[in-house]
Parts: structure tokens; C-alpha cells; sequence
């Protein structure tokens, strides 16, 4: 069984748990996947042409050290992964996460993708319809292969009642 775990920054050992559960039947190969989201970076450029006029200096030594900080941080995300799921393959790319996590599953030929929701920053959202972002959302609706939303423990949030 081919498991690509998707990982956020905020979930490995979540991640990690259920992969070692799901793959109590037979030898699991592990994939952690990390995708560098490259839209912010672009988001940043277009604000700035709106509301400030052109650079008049290169931009390419902060593009490259924004490039550096990102590979970096990616770097320290899976090698937390490693920790919890010790000799798995670890796949990172660039570009919008939902299509890259797509993209690899299909190209990896996973038998399952295990995501969670949404990045736990500390702030749960409420139960409901946007209690599922964006990426998880596009990967439910166009992964390859079956899919494991894994949602986090719900600690004492009840939605209110009629």
C-alpha cells in the first residue's frame, strides 16, 4: 500500500498515527509530501505594482532569499515527518498545493491520500461548511485514489443547537 501523507507544518504526528494504522494490514511505502505554495509570492508582487510604483533596484536577491527561507522551512517540515514516520520517501514540489498534491498522488500512484482539513494554527473553526479549506476541499473532489480527511479532535466544540 502506497500512503501519501500531506503535511502542513502542523500536523506530522497526526499524520504519522493514522498512516501506522492504516498500514497494519500489509508493508506500507510512505510518501511525505510538502508543496511550497508559490501563490503568495506572486500576491505580494501584484500589491506592490498597485500601491507603490515600479523598484528601481533588481529584485532577485529578495526573491532568492525569499526562495532559500521557503526551501528551508520545507526541509525542516519533512525531515519532522521523518521523525515520526522514519525511511519514507519524502516528495516536495512548488505550486498551488491542491493541484500539486493531485498531481503527485496520480505521478507517485498512491492508494491513498491522508490530508486534514485545514492547518492547525491554534484556532479550530467551527463545524460547518468552511470547516474544510480550500486544498482539501480540491483534493477530495479530484484525488486519483481514495482520500482520509482526518479531522482533529474536537476538545469540547459543539455547534450551538436550533
Amino acid at each position: 500500500m502506497r500512503i501519501l501523507c500531506c503535511l502542513d507544518g502542523t500536523n506530522s504526528e497526526q499524520i504519522a498515527r493514522a498512516a501506522r494504522w492504516l498500514a497494519a494490514s500489509e508493508p506500507p511505502v510512505y510518501g511525505l509530501l510538502y508543496v511550497i505554495d508559490t501563490d503568495p509570492r506572486k500576491e505580494i508582487e501584484r500589491t506592490r505594482e498597485r500601491f507603490l510604483r515600479r523598484p528601481s533596484g533588481p529584485l532577485a536577491p529578495r526573491h532568492e532569499q525569499m526562495r532559500q527561507a521557503e526551501q528551508f522551512s520545507a526541509q525542516d517540515i519533512l525531515n519532522e515527518g521523518l521523525r515520526y514516520l522514519p525511511g519514507a520517501e519524502t516528495l516536495q514540489r512548488e505550486g498551488r498545493p491542491e493541484r500539486e498534491i493531485v498531481n503527485c498522488a496520480a505521478e507517485w500512484r498512491a492508494d491513498v491520500i491522508l490530508i486534514l482539513p485545514r492547518a492547525d494554527y491554534g484556532e479550530r473553526p467551527a463545524p460547518g461548511p468552511k470547516s474544510v479549506g480550500h486544498v482539501a476541499r480540491f483534493v477530495l473532489d479530484h484525488a486519483p485514489c481514495p482520500v482520509f480527511l482526518l479531522r482533529p479532535p474536537a476538545r469540547g466544540h459543539v455547534p450551538p443547537g436550533p
